[in-house]
């Protein structure tokens, strides 16, 4: 019997990954107030920027005393992913670390040194006050289709660097 319902989830499982491309995708939700402002991430995935040296900016999140810490992480190209749905499910998955400042006091951080093109990249701002400091900044969102009902979680905030 156990057989039997482990082939059933896994044709389920197959059912609802083959449906997915044809869902309705629901509003993003953060879990932090220091939202991405560019590279803003579409509907349909990580956009492609037109620099290998982009400006982050994320929404200020006002507060005396307070700084953020930037994370910039090459996506893994390696399927490593331990998530449901093939994404990354916290900063340790979340590819090769190439940059990490911390302590800016703006709402943006320019990368200084260029990046590969053609690439995904992921990126997190998370806020600093004093010993505090917040969670890397992500989002999950939620798809239904017509056989599927998704929930995506802990997703980073990204964008594909251009050809050249």
């Amino acid at each position: 019997m156990k057989t039997g319902i482990k082939t059933l989830m896994v044709l389920a499982l197959s059912i609802c990954c083959l449906n997915f491309a044809g869902c309705i995708w629901f509003p993003k939700n953060y879990n932090t107030n220091a939202t991405p402002v560019y590279p803003e991430l579409g509907d349909s995935g990580y956009p492609v920027i037109d620099t290998l040296q982009p400006e982050l900016r994320w929404k200020d999140v006002k507060s005396e005393g307070q700084t953020y810490d930037v994370g910039v992480w090459e996506a893994s190209s390696r399927g490593e992913y331990k998530s449901l749905w093939g994404l990354p499910v916290g900063p340790g998955d979340w590819g090769e670390h190439v940059s990490y400042v911390q302590g800016i006091s703006e709402n943006r951080y320019k990368i200084a040194k260029p990046l590969k093109p053609n690439t995904t990249y992921h990126w997190s701002v998370r806020i600093r006050k004093g010993d505090n400091v917040s969670e890397w900044g992500s989002f999950s969102q939620t798809a239904v289709g017509p056989l599927v009902v998704g929930h995506k979680h802990d997703i980073p905030y990204g964008f594909v660097t251009p050809e050249k």
